[in-house]
């Protein structure tokens, strides 16, 4: 199984996306926080089966919420570069380089 990388701002982006459902109730900020990190789990089980979304970067829905893990394959291990939301602009999702 390989290991991922991880942007440092994917940090940020977690805490900024489960810190709304977290003020709903603290059992849905779990429940999101865990279903990232599936998708992560999967991500990082098959990288390459899941659908580009612009250029080499790949694309991770995060079941029952609306946000997709964004990242790279390099000869099979992911860098994790963002997770947004699956109706924002999708613009900057592809403006992150990995330091």
């Amino acid at each position: 199984m390989a290991t991922e990388r991880y942007h440092p701002f994917f940090a940020v982006d977690l805490a900024t996306a489960c810190s709304y459902y977290d003020s709903i109730a603290s059992t849905l900020g779990n429940r999101s926080r865990a279903n990232v990190r599936s998708a992560i789990r999967n991500v990082a089980d098959r990288p390459d089966s899941f659908g580009r979304i612009g250029g080499d970067f790949r694309g991770a829905l995060v079941d029952r919420f609306p946000y997709v893990v964004v990242f790279a394959s390099d000869d099979g291990v992911p860098s994790i570069y963002g997770l947004r939301h699956a109706a924002s602009d999708r613009a900057d999702w592809f403006d992150r380089t990995m330091p």
